[in-house]
């Protein structure tokens, strides 16, 4: 599910450059122009286990520059892994969510799946933006198939069900979500 034609997420870096050589064939998100998108350089942050930068992404520009038509702003295409705003990836974020829904404290599920990289307050805020995206997960996985009946009672715990339950195969079904869809785990 692509929109406008190019893709939001891929799921390995070497798509990237892929993209680099679609996007004279793309439209531009913001003013819809095609023919006018260029590479813009490689989106790059830090990483979970520490101070050394890792690829996230590929910025594009809409060209402005020498009488182009287009609208000067840019836009990212990213990594699936990646959870933007955040360093902290899909895949910690789903054993995170995994630990805490097996029993664990948010403390303690933190600690033990970020591995004391990223701060317990890191921990917190993701846990509150997850909570706040439930609803907005819920519904694009509705679009995918429906809910699998459950005698869980937490809603994180039928969450998790009908997540393995659309991306059966998925080590990581967070960044499956996100890959398939084309849609942010966070909104």
């Amino acid at each position: 599910m692509e929109i406008g034609g190019r893709p939001r997420f891929v799921a390995v870096v070497e798509q990237l450059h892929e993209c680099l050589m679609e996007a004279k064939l793309w439209s531009c998100p913001h003013c819809g122009r095609v023919g006018t998108l260029v590479g813009h350089g490689l989106l790059v942050g830090y990483s979970e286990e520490g101070a050394f930068p890792v690829v996230r992404g590929r910025r594009f520009l809409c060209s402005d520059r020498h009488r182009r038509p287009g609208c000067g702003r840019t836009f990212s295409v990213l990594l699936a892994e990646v959870v933007r705003g955040f360093v902290a990836r899909a895949r910690t974020l789903w054993e995170f969510v995994l630990a805490v829904v097996g029993g664990a404290s948010r403390r303690a599920a933190w600690t033990a799946t970020a591995g004391g990289s990223l701060s317990l307050a890191s921990g917190y805020r993701l846990w509150q933006r997850l909570s706040r995206a439930q609803v907005h997960i819920r519904s694009w996985l509705a679009r995918m198939g429906s809910p699998p009946p459950s005698s869980a009672t937490e809603p994180w715990a039928q969450l998790l069900e009908h997540l393995r339950c659309v991306f059966p195969s998925a080590g990581c079904p967070f960044l499956a979500f996100q890959d398939r869809l084309q849609v942010g785990l966070l909104g």
